[in-house]
């Protein structure tokens, strides 16, 4: 059973939060500051931190550092914080958050939606788990969002790229795509068409906030397999992503088909 550890200085929000965590069938630690916090933590085994951002004896960015420097530096993170501006949602992802929810959004709706991505791990989700995954959007934001969704589904194999040459030099193959169509010196559709040309099997999805079918159609036709328009809905993301492990399955299946008839007709000339 996944295990989460609430820290924040108000038994009223750890309250709210415990209740929903409880009726998920998740079980449920709390702690009001840092210090108890990293006690639990080396003594339990926790899937999953939330944290305000007010405790009783530090800061919650000085606890998100020292847990990022500690031996539990790998469990995901989300923040709870009544501030929503720019600023703040780039220092709590350059902190190393997955993901950050807003007080005044802190409903059962909102925490279902995370904790029913978190105790769910189907067939393809660990395929997912096992790919080689690249990420290209020059929007920190957009990558931190992405972030946020593959580490709470525990999808670590995963490079992200602000630069389109970054990309397109790296030594390296992915199984799947995720390109920014809006992006400085080379566009989108151009990265597209460059990382068709590749051999391989690879799944390549587009992403962007132009809500146009043209746009779609265009780059479909450039040799995108799909497109995610942003902002990000999170089961629509994950739906998405597991429908690009089928991809890779039957490219897999007719490149064997292939291979086979070759094979066959190869043998019959031999005869």
């Amino acid at each position: 059973m996944k295990r989460i550890l609430h820290v924040d200085n108000s038994s009223f929000v750890r309250k709210i939060i415990r209740n929903i965590a409880i009726e998920k069938g998740l079980q449920f630690e709390e702690a009001d500051g840092s210090a108890a916090a990293m006690e639990i933590l080396d003594q339990s085994e926790i899937d999953l931190v939330i944290t305000g951002l007010e405790l009783s004896d530090t800061s919650g960015e000085n606890f998100i550092r020292d847990l990022k420097k500690s031996s539990h530096m790998a469990v995901p993170v989300i923040a709870v914080t009544s501030n929503n501006s720019l600023e703040s949602r780039e220092e709590l992802f350059d902190l190393g958050v997955v993901d950050y929810i807003l007080k005044s959004e802190l409903s059962q709706n909102r925490l279902d939606k995370y904790f029913d991505i978190f105790i769910s791990e189907d067939g393809f989700t660990r395929e997912l788990q096992a790919l080689k995954i690249a990420v290209l959007d020059d929007s920190k934001v957009a990558l931190s969002a992405i972030r946020s969704i593959f580490e709470l589904n525990n999808i670590r194999n995963v490079k992200y790229f602000q630069d389109p040459g970054s990309l397109l030099a790296a030594d390296e193959d992915f199984s799947i795509y995720l390109v920014d169509l809006i992006m400085p010196e080379i566009s989108g559709e151009e990265v597209v068409m460059e990382l068709r040309k590749r051999t391989g099997d690879k799944v390549i999805i587009a992403i962007s906030g132009i809500r146009s079918y043209k746009a779609m159609s265009q780059i479909l036709l450039f040799g995108a397999d799909d497109y995610i328009m942003k902002p990000f809905d999170v089961n629509l993301f994950l739906a998405r992503m597991k429908n690009s492990v089928r991809m890779l399955s039957l490219m897999k299946e007719l490149r064997l088909t292939k291979d086979e008839l070759a094979s066959i007709k190869g043998y019959k000339k031999e005869s």
